[in-house]
């Protein structure tokens, strides 16, 4: 895998990003969006399901029947109206992602500049300079800890590996 963004990508291992694949679902969820809309929004289901409260009768049980189904009917609407809203921030978050990562890739591929070697960053930033303890001019060699060949003394296990020391 390659990181960056779009069908070109970027250098190095990480993710890729498919930004049209993103605008993509966004165009679709907003299609799904607008369909649900018209066949199966809440209020329109709401108003075209009603019935009269005498459509049961009027005696006791339907007309604790018809209570029953106008609490269902509401409870019908609330679900529609919730998965509207779900569908519909789906496809903002996607269409925000996409942004956000094109933006960024501009940004990097901005401000990243490949040094005169063909593989080093021409202008590291200071924090990367002081993490890498690189600089802008001449590199020195950083000293290199010491490696003993002589077996540990201790028994224990390194300290929360949860392995067994192995032995020499």
């Amino acid at each position: 895998m390659s990181t960056g963004t779009g069908s070109t990508g970027g250098s190095g291992a990480g993710y890729r990003v498919e930004v049209d694949s993103l605008r993509a679902f966004a165009t679709q969820v907003r299609g799904l969006l607008s369909e649900f809309q018209t066949t199966a929004d809440g209020t329109r289901v709401h108003g075209q399901s009603g019935v009269g409260g005498s459509a049961f009768g009027s005696f006791p049980e339907a007309q604790a029947l018809h209570e029953r189904y106008e609490q269902m009917r509401d409870g019908l609407r609330d679900v529609l109206n919730a998965l509207y809203d779900a569908i519909d921030e789906s496809q903002r978050k996607a269409e925000l992602t996409a942004v956000n990562y094109e933006e960024q890739e501009h940004e990097t591929s901005r401000t990243l500049r490949v040094g005169s070697d063909g593989w080093s960053v021409a202008n590291p930033s200071t924090h990367s300079q002081t993490v890498y303890g690189t600089t802008t001019t001449a590199a020195q060699p950083r000293p290199v800890a010491a490696v003993s060949p002589t077996a540990p003394t201790s028994t224990a296990s390194p300290s929360g590996s949860g392995e067994p020391k192995p032995s020499w």
